[in-house]
Order: C-alpha cells, then sequence, then structure tokens
C-alpha cells in the first residue's frame, strides 16, 4: 500500500482534518466527556480540558508518520469538531485497514458518520490502495452496523465474546469494503447492489409468493432511518411480501385496448361557462333600494357623521 498519511478530506458538510491543540476545548464539550458517545469504546470520559490537550498533543506528534491516520470530523456549519475517524490496525500482507470512529452523541442520527466513513473508505481504497477497509461494532450497539452499512460496507458475520469495551465482554459484528466492490465516482452507486433483495419462492399450494431477506430488511431501515427490533422486522418483512404479492397479481391483468388515464369513474369536466339566461336582477333589486345613485345602493354614513 502507499501510504499517505492523515491528509485533509472534505465532504458536502464535512473537513476531516488533522488535530490541532486549539481544539482541544471543543474536542473536551463535543464529545471526550460525553458518556453516550463512550459507552460501547475502550476508553472512559475524559474529565477535564487539559486531559484532551494532553491526548491531542500524542495524536499531533504522530502525524509526520505516513501509516498514522487520525482525522478530526470537523462540522461545516459550526467550524468545529464533532469527532473523529482513525485507523485501528494495518495488515500489510493481506492490504487490510481497520477503522474506528466516534462521533458527540448530539450529533447522532444526522448523517455526518455516514459521510466521513464513506470518505474514508473511499480514500483508502482508492488513494492508499487498500485491498480491504473494515471495521466492527459491539452488537448492543446496532446503529454503529448502520452506519458501516450506509457506507458501503459488507456485513461478514459476528464473533462471539470477542471484544471488550466499558460495558464488558461482547459480540462484535463485522463488516468490510473490498476493492473488488470499490466505490466509482458517487455513493449512490452502490443502491443497485442492493436491487436484487426479493426472492420469488414457490409454496407448497402451488403459488409462487415474495420472500423478503433479513439484508433487504436491514437496508430499508437505514434508508428510512429506523431501528426495528426483530418481531418488528418480521412483520415488515411479511407487509412488503404481501404487497409485491398483490402488485403481482395486478399485473396479471390484460389491460391491452386500456386508454392512458382511465378511470373507474367517470370523469366531468366541472368547469363550464356562465350564460346570462334571466339578466343579472339587478333592476328588481334597485327599484327596493331607499336611495340610489349611479346603478347602485346609496348608504348612509356611519361613521364620521
Amino acid at each position: 500500500m502507499n501510504h499517505l498519511g492523515t491528509r485533509e478530506i472534505a465532504t458536502e458538510r464535512l473537513t476531516l482534518r488533522r488535530f490541532e491543540i486549539e481544539d482541544a476545548e471543543n474536542v473536551f464539550y463535543n464529545w471526550f466527556s460525553d458518556e453516550q458517545t463512550v459507552k460501547y469504546l475502550t476508553w472512559p470520559v475524559y474529565k477535564s480540558v487539559d486531559e484532551a490537550e494532553d491526548m491531542i498533543k500524542s495524536w499531533i506528534a504522530q502525524y509526520d508518520n505516513t501509516e498514522y491516520y487520525n482525522w478530526a470530523i470537523e462540522l461545516n456549519d459550526l467550524e468545529q469538531p464533532i469527532g473523529n475517524i482513525s485507523v485501528v490496525s494495518i495488515d500489510e500482507k493481506t492490504e487490510s485497514i481497520e477503522l474506528g470512529y466516534c462521533l458527540g452523541s448530539q450529533f447522532f442520527n444526522k448523517g455526518y458518520m455516514t459521510e466521513a466513513v464513506t470518505a474514508i473508505i473511499r480514500f483508502f481504497i482508492n488513494e492508499v490502495g487498500a485491498g480491504r477497509v473494515w471495521a466492527r461494532h459491539d452488537t448492543e450497539n446496532p446503529n454503529s452496523g448502520k452506519v458501516m452499512a450506509a457506507a458501503g460496507m459488507d456485513y461478514e458475520g459476528t464473533l462471539r465474546h470477542a471484544g471488550f469495551n466499558n460495558q464488558g465482554i461482547c459480540d462484535e459484528a463485522v463488516y468490510a469494503k473490498v476493492r473488488s466492490a470499490a466505490f466509482d465516482e458517487e455513493p449512490e452507486e452502490e443502491i443497485p447492489e442492493q436491487q436484487a433483495v426479493t426472492t420469488k419462492v414457490m409454496g407448497e399450494d402451488g403459488v409462487v409468493r415474495n420472500v423478503i431477506s433479513d439484508e433487504t430488511m436491514e437496508y430499508v431501515g437505514i434508508l428510512a432511518k429506523l431501528e426495528l427490533s426483530p418481531e418488528e422486522a418480521e412483520a415488515a418483512k411479511k407487509d412488503m411480501a404481501d404487497m409485491l404479492d398483490y402488485i403481482d397479481k395486478l399485473e396479471e391483468l390484460d389491460t391491452s385496448g386500456i386508454e392512458p388515464m382511465s378511470h373507474v369513474f367517470p370523469v366531468n369536466n366541472v368547469f363550464r361557462d356562465d350564460v346570462v339566461t334571466n339578466g343579472d336582477g339587478s333592476e328588481a333589486t334597485l327599484a327596493n333600494a331607499p336611495v340610489k345613485k349611479d346603478g347602485g345602493f346609496k348608504v348612509p354614513k356611519t361613521i364620521g357623521e
């Protein structure tokens, strides 16, 4: 691999850059002191800005090493770092790079981390020449997995009792992006990989039905920004399959000869030309007016008399 070190990367809303000493206060308040952020991480909350500054100094000291990667995720609207993304391990033999990341909880569910991870994966595969970029998360923290999937990583499996964090021993789900499935230009190009998501299966009654995969439901959850329980996911899979089955039935109907935009009920134009048949009745109306002027009522003043 051609290691380049922590180079600045710009995305639509973020700037991924090297840390600076001046970041210490924002780093401390935005995520170092955030208990929700570190819940599934391996380090405890920091107690002071000075502690954050000491850590940042240790990071800055390593930036001359081209194999050291640690970005501050700066939100352009705030001009402040709101989290970081770094390389946890490098395996030169397999051209593999493991990522780790964290974000202040006040910035959760806004797509910032997905945006950052997507850009970093593209950097490592297209610029550094990595063959595999991967990450793992505590299975009790599924939102982290949603970030990985949304960034284009594929779920590879779960390692049982393979990790340890602030919650203790945990199972770890593994996601990876490999060079053969690398990004080309835009992240939207990843979507076609998700289109072959249903399978048609013939039941014992001889009826062909649609079957929705677990991967499909996970992907739908990511797009809809929903976190579904196993029971909710199963119910949603059944509903989606039933809808697709009904669409298949509708497609069996012979619609040849039916004009486009046909309607079940008659569609009438409610607009018509106004036709005067008996006059406007103004003469009869004015006949009862106590005072008339210029073809209209003359109304006495009620104010300013």
